[in-house]
């Protein structure tokens, strides 16, 4: 089974950043499914993180 990776990010999307990182996961990983939960976090803001992250674990509980 292909392993999912998520990603969330403080690095916003005007860049390459996300591009590049993406390509080197599938360098390494190349059946990896890669799923973007966002990378627009406030920079360095653990507690937003956190409630993000926690938001989208309820949601998967919730699914099944």
């Amino acid at each position: 089974m292909s392993p999912i990776i998520t990603l969330t990010t403080d690095f916003g999307t005007s860049d390459a950043f996300v591009g590049v990182m993406k390509g080197v996961i599938l360098g390494i990983a190349p059946d990896a499914r890669i799923v973007d939960l966002t990378h627009e976090v406030p920079p360095q803001d653990v507690l937003a993180e956190g409630h993000r992250l926690g938001r989208a674990l309820l949601g998967q509980r919730f699914r099944g």
